[in-house]
């Protein structure tokens, strides 16, 4: 039986005297979409900062592919991991093919050639993600949704197996989140890459997601398929709000509602 991709085993995180996870188990596997779900303030972005090495864990161990994250030199792991946080920062200028650029850092670094492969990889990545027409726009200038995209094509043109998304849509209007999260579905399917993405919307990640992994308090408190988690009575108890489900007419999947 093969390894996981990773393997998280009773990891903690504090700052100061405040504890914020505590007690995660969780093992993802390779080609699998993950939707992190869970009320404000329940550890999610910590949780995919760990997992992307931003943190350090105060306790527990987390393995990548069998081996201690911590053994992984930086450029290797981000061969493996690509990370988009809640708040992306500045682009200083930069135009959307720069930007995507930037994902072929980790296979040649700072001073190495960049060759033909490269070229390509950006040039496909942008196409991927339809932005062709914007290539040379500042991303700067660009609405909410356009410069979602020119990230997901840098992680594309990064090549990694694991896209960490947090809460991607969480500027985007409805339009933008069905095709945002339909690309990312496609690629992971496509490519089999692993995804973990933070979403606020529990249908979206019902809709999109191979497995929904609840937070709460710092804990797991919830996982398994969209059809184990959208119950009445365990959405009530992951945010903590009267909830009722009824079956999508059209596609047949479950929807939640507030009662």
């Amino acid at each position: 039986m093969s390894e996981p991709f990773l393997k998280m085993s009773d990891v903690r995180f504090s700052a100061g005297e405040r504890t914020i996870l505590s007690g995660i188990d969780l093992t993802l596997e390779s080609g699998r979409i993950y939707g992190l779900v869970g009320p404000n303030g329940s550890g999610k972005s910590t949780l995919m900062k760990i997992i992307a090495r931003q943190h350090a864990a105060t306790g527990g161990t987390l393995e990548l592919e069998g081996r201690n994250a911590a053994a992984w030199g930086a450029r290797e792991f981000a061969r493996k991991i690509a990370y988009m946080p809640q708040f992306t920062p500045a682009t200083d200028g930069m135009t959307v093919r720069e930007l995507v650029a930037l994902g072929r850092f980790p296979w040649h670094g700072t001073l190495g050639r960049f060759g033909k492969a490269d070229h390509d990889l950006v040039d496909d990545a942008i196409a991927r993600t339809s932005l062709e027409e914007f290539a040379a726009r500042p991303v700067a200038n660009m609405s909410g949704g356009e410069r979602q995209r020119a990230w997901i094509a840098m992680m594309l043109a990064q090549n990694a197996s694991c896209l960490l998304l947090d809460e991607p849509t969480s500027a985007l209007d409805l339009a933008h989140q069905a095709s945002m999260l339909s690309l990312v579905e496609s690629l992971s399917h496509e490519r089999g890459l692993t995804v973990v993405i933070v979403l606020h919307d529990i249908n979206l990640a019902a809709r999109h997601c191979d497995e929904i992994i609840a937070l709460n308090r710092g804990r797991i408190t919830a996982q398994g398929k969209p059809e184990e988690i959208m119950q009445a009575d365990r959405l009530q108890s992951i945010f903590g709000v009267g909830m009722g489900v009824f079956t999508h007419p059209a596609r047949g999947e479950p929807v939640s509602y507030l009662l």
